[in-house]
């Protein structure tokens, strides 16, 4: 009986101590450099808008805070390296719109968003611009629908790569529309810039800061905004919604995830620092001027937008017979 007390008094100590430990380390985070991995190449939007954010971010915590590109089979290499990560809430993964129509593009998804992540926030919101070829003759979505009705087939978008955006707003955009476009994927945006102003591809989507550089070439008409209200940048250009399509209206975010067991005080901890990084001034200029607008979106915000998105891109896919790989 009294080896049995002994045991049970030296379990309880034990777990008091582990306990404490826990606790402490929670209290002192973080401690170490926080490892940020961008699912992209170093210099792209993903990249320039994390990096705009956790510099405010480690000056508030007179810390570290490195990120890491690991670019490749669209964001699932980036996410699966955060899934398996220990959850002490010094990895990260900055997520976009991979991260919500992988589930319905790869049968043999190796993470899932849901159970092996847990949210952080959002951080802001890159509109899409509607663009086509000036060789295009029209002016407007009407037109542009009613050539594609007149001609099936005949048109093509471009994207940068299955699931982006680009290409399953296309896609949501066409069912909606009830026209036929031929979509050509790329690795990518750089040879598929140079295929627009080049007028090989006659439309496509286009981030704020790639429509204002084609622009300037005077290759491109922009005929829509696909966000919520018109954008200052392209002030006169009327959005999906104003035109009849307000379902296609679909904004690409950008947030922040961390490897599900991550405990409680540490996720509250990263969830403050990036709303308080959001509220300043700085931030928010840089973020706009690098065409991304801050649209905070904190924890279980966040968490209902992710779930909403994967049910739009799986509806999606399927509606647009998009094969899984």
């Amino acid at each position: 009986m009294r080896i049995r007390r002994l045991g049970a008094m030296m379990g309880a100590w034990l777990i008091a101590l582990a306990l404490t430990a826990a606790g402490r380390a929670q209290e002192s985070f973080p401690n170490r450099p926080v490892r940020v991995v961008i699912p992209y190449s170093a210099g792209s939007v993903a990249d320039v808008f994390g990096r705009i954010v956790v510099q405010n971010m480690a000056a508030q915590w007179n810390g570290s805070i490195i990120l890491e590109s690991r670019s490749g089979a669209n964001g699932s290499i980036a996410a699966e390296d955060v899934a398996r990560a220990v959850p002490d809430g010094y990895t990260w993964l900055l997520v976009t719109t991979f991260f919500t129509t992988s589930p319905s593009l790869n049968i043999t998804l190796r993470w899932d968003p849901v159970r092996d992540f847990i949210p952080i926030g959002q951080i802001c919101q890159a509109p899409n611009f509607f663009i086509v070829s000036t060789s295009l003759p029209v002016k407007n979505v009407a037109e542009y629908v009613a050539l594609a009705r007149a001609k099936p087939g005949a048109l093509n978008y471009s994207h940068p790569g299955k699931g982006s955006t680009g290409h399953l707003g296309f896609e949501l955009f066409k069912r909606l529309a009830g026209i036929e476009v031929t979509p050509v994927g790329y690795r990518g945006y750089p040879q598929m810039v140079a295929d627009i102003a080049s007028g090989l591809v006659n439309s496509t989507f286009l981030s704020a800061n790639q429509a204002m550089a084609q622009m300037q070439t005077g290759a491109i008409r922009i005929i829509a905004t696909i966000n919520d209200g018109r954008s200052k940048y392209f002030p006169d250009v009327p959005t999906m919604a104003e035109q009849g399509y307000a379902e296609a209206q679909v904004t690409p975010w950008f947030g922040i995830v961390v490897p599900a067991g991550t405990p409680q005080p540490i996720v509250d901890r990263i969830s403050r620092a990036l709303e308080a990084a959001l509220a300043t001034a700085e931030v928010r200029e840089k973020l706009d001027l690098a065409g991304c607008a801050v649209k905070s979106a904190p924890l279980g915000q966040f968490a209902d937008i992710i779930k909403s998105d994967i049910t739009l891109w799986a509806k999606v896919v399927k509606d647009a017979g998009i094969p899984a790989d």
